[in-house]
């Protein structure tokens, strides 16, 4: 049964209904909760309504709870390298609030090689971890041995978190649980906390690729991983902070409307 909050996705005959990319990826994912595909709807939908669903080249909702459920690139939903479908690495847990990546032999690659984005001045990723703790540890990137590294850490107190020529020391916020981001744009690279501006680099980004892919829940050569459980994840072009707010609280009402 429906529930009320759910009525504007669902068609006269009670039926949800279709955004066409949306359906793709339902399908794809064989995603048959109701609860799941109206939450997708209501993502997709809020996503082009603010003008925010281009600036992604692939959004991962770790919706399903397995891993064939939760491989698929929501932007381009076929089961190919090509098209940023994850392959996932080790042995990660899979469970209805995410994907766990708890050590470094464990991660998804997104086939998807820095050298792919926009430019070195017109990218961002996101991580939205479920878990709250104070692991020192890589949680998205490319690489802990290749220059310029290109890797991302929601907490790390002993070593640099670092995308794109953003070196942030000592980085330990209190809370580890929402939506993390790193976004280059040409004057500066900025880390948000949910949504909010929490370091920046002041300058350009620097000017080079590490051209390997970005790994999810680990780096290439990672020292230490996150072990934060990943709910959702994107890669896509960098956003402005006006942006990354209306970003953050359609992520956080998809979290919301999945009931995690």
């Amino acid at each position: 049964m429906v529930s009320a909050c759910q009525k504007p996705f669902l068609n006269p005959d009670g039926n949800v209904a279709p955004d066409p990319d949306a359906q793709k990826f339902i399908s794809a994912a064989a995603i048959t909760n109701l609860t799941q595909q109206n939450a997708i709807f209501d993502f997709v939908t809020q996503l082009k309504d603010s003008l925010l669903w281009n600036k992604f080249m692939a959004i991962y909702p770790m919706v399903g709870g397995t891993a064939a459920s939760t491989k698929w690139n929501l932007k381009d939903p076929r089961d190919l390298d090509a098209a940023f479908r994850l392959t996932f690495y080790g042995s990660p847990v899979f469970a209805s609030t995410g994907v766990l990546f708890s050590t470094i032999s464990d991660y998804a690659d997104t086939h998807l090689a820095d050298n792919m984005l926009p430019a070195t001045n017109d990218n961002a990723i996101s991580y939205y971890s479920a878990t709250q703790n104070a692991v020192s540890g890589y949680d998205m990137g490319c690489s802990d041995t290749k220059t310029p590294w290109n890797e991302f850490a929601i907490y790390e107190a002993v070593d640099n978190t670092e995308y794109f020529g953003f070196h942030a020391h000592g980085i330990s916020p209190a809370v580890t649980k929402g939506l993390f981001m790193l976004s280059s744009t040409a004057n500066d690279v900025k880390r948000y906390d949910n949504g909010v501006v929490t370091s920046s680099k002041g300058s350009a980004p620097t000017t080079t690729f590490t051209d390997l892919p970005i790994l999810i829940g680990s780096v290439s050569n990672a020292p230490a991983v996150g072990q934060r459980e990943c709910a959702f994840t994107s890669i896509g072009s960098g956003l402005t902070e006006a942006e990354a707010w209306k970003f953050y609280a359609i992520v956080r009402t998809f979290e919301s409307n999945l009931g995690r």
